[in-house]
């Protein structure tokens, strides 16, 4: 019998869609809310505790999951005591005190037929032996046995034999507290294997699911920038924001690698309130512990209203004096705004050396290595589209295509691209090419019929007898019958384009 009705639970995003449906109603993430078990997830872990249906022992903290697996079809729930007495059979109840039942037997008497079969295939007859160098076989040990060395015993994985063999404990599989499957066959080498590329060690591919929330020691596999980070955290939103990729602004990467170069690191990206308890609602762009200051990087939003902004002007600026003074009140002495309105080198270099940045840290301009900020603030997209420019593609309606991006995004990363050293584009020389393409495109040959004279384009033809190039057109489109007069004979002109001409020159009447 389920004795716990209600359990509490945490806001996430694997478990938010679910208690939506369920008419919870979202609060903010981590908040903790009551839900009533017959609400839980069948894969739930949430801990309940049930009494025994027949000799009603309490049996506390089992995973609702397996609960589940392990509730019987009149919706009871037993212990193993009870189990083996009533479900175990007339053969097993006589020798349950002496000798048990073998694994092997329980699985069959207490599994569907495919999964006992699963399970026992999956059993390791290399490692399984005693410590006189027996074999055991599924069916020489106890269904309660403890296992080889009290450790459990040897399970292979079918799925991947290169996974190496895992203990697992029967008895805790049994009392439904414990499973038998493969562990890295849920590793985030096997479900997340785009991950591998951040981790510093690559054994822990095959330690670790993608929920884990150990840190690990990881690297930018660009920047090549290093930090301990949980892998229920990259596996939802990437590297995170110190990394070099599209997620963080330019002004917030180009500050970054200028406090890095001072700094060697020793200062924090996005202050929040795992860091400090009273940066519960705010986050801060960047500490340095050094000084006591707190880095702010304000874009166009914070000094003009942008109609893209979710917010507006009064609201953002409302919010920006709400951080300063919640700064100021927890003892940060220093806190300083970068005025970043425009994303370029020579602005946010400018406002950093006016700022008061400069005294604090006690750097000079020319203790910087400005190109390098800049470089380093140009996201990953920007190199690509550079380095496919250097290679010979210099369509930019091609690399636009390919990347999925306007054409202009595509010319100003080539520009920025420009100024690192990446590419050699020349955007005066390209808007001359493609008004030099166009101009070829737009020459068509005309004919006039009038004195049989052909002419490469139409502006050769209006140059030639003084002529409005529009009625020549509308002329060799039968929108009008004739174009101009001949200069010496005054005879009207009548035109055609030459393909056509030469298609139908023999119903042509002059």
């Amino acid at each position: 019998m389920l004795i716990t009705k209600v359990v509490i639970v945490k806001w996430h995003s694997s478990n938010k869609k679910w208690y939506e449906s369920k008419g919870y109603i979202f609060t903010k993430w981590k908040d903790e809310f009551e839900v009533n078990v017959e609400d839980l997830s069948d894969g739930s872990t949430a801990l309940v505790d049930i009494q025994c249906d027949n000799c009603g022992e309490m049996l506390r903290n089992i995973k609702w999951k397996d609960y589940l697996k392990h509730r019987y079809e009149n919706n009871k729930y037993y212990c193993h005591k009870c189990v083996m007495q009533l479900f175990g059979g007339e053969k097993m109840r006589k020798t349950s005190l002496i000798n048990s039942v073998s694994f092997y037997q329980w699985c069959y008497d207490n599994l569907l037929k495919e999964l006992a079969d699963y399970i026992l295939s999956r059993w390791d007859y290399d490692l399984n032996v005693d410590k006189n160098g027996k074999v055991l076989s599924p069916k020489d040990i106890s269904f309660c046995s403890s296992g080889v060395n009290k450790k459990g015993y040897w399970f292979k994985c079918l799925d991947h034999p290169e996974h190496g063999s895992e203990l697992k404990s029967i008895n805790s599989f049994i009392n439904g507290n414990g499973n038998i499957y493969c562990h890295q066959c849920n590793t985030i080498a096997i479900t997340h294997p785009h991950l591998i590329k951040y981790l510093i060690n690559k054994e822990d591919a095959y330690k670790y699911s993608f929920g884990s929330h150990y840190y690990i020691p990881m690297k930018c596999p660009d920047c090549g920038y290093e930090k301990p980070m949980k892998l229920n955290v990259i596996s939802r939103q990437g590297f995170g924001n110190i990394c070099c990729n599209d997620g963080i602004s330019f002004p917030e990467k180009f500050i970054f690698n200028m406090l890095d170069q001072l700094l060697n690191k020793n200062f924090t990206l996005q202050l929040s309130k795992k860091d400090f308890i009273w940066c519960e609602n705010y986050r801060y762009d960047f500490h340095i512990d050094k000084i006591n200051c707190i880095i702010e990087t304000h874009g166009l939003q914070h000094y003009e209203e942008v109609n893209t902004w979710k917010l507006s002007l009064e609201e953002i600026k409302e919010k920006d004096l709400d951080k300063e003074w919640l700064a100021k009140t927890n003892k940060i002495e220093n806190y300083i705004i970068i005025d970043c309105r425009e994303s370029t080198m020579e602005w946010i270099k400018k406002s950093v050396i006016t700022s008061k940045l400069p005294n604090l840290l006690g750097f000079k301009e020319s203790d910087i290595d400005w190109l390098k900020c800049h470089e380093y603030a140009c996201n990953n997209l920007v190199k690509e589209v550079c380095d496919l420019w250097a290679n010979g593609n210099s369509n930019i309606l091609n690399i636009a295509n390919k990347f999925k991006i306007h054409r202009i995004t595509a010319i100003n990363y080539l520009k920025k691209g420009v100024k690192i050293g990446w590419c050699d584009y020349n955007p005066k020389k390209e808007i001359e090419k493609v008004v030099k393409q166009l101009q070829e495109k737009s020459k068509i040959k005309v004919i006039c019929l009038s004195t049989d004279k052909v002419f490469n384009s139409i502006m050769e033809a209006s140059k030639e007898y003084n002529i409005n190039n529009t009625g020549i057109g509308r002329c060799c489109k039968d929108k009008q019958k004739t174009a101009g007069k001949h200069p010496i004979t005054k005879e009207k002109l009548r035109w055609m384009f030459y393909s056509e001409y030469i298609n139908n020159k023999g119903e042509i009447q002059k």
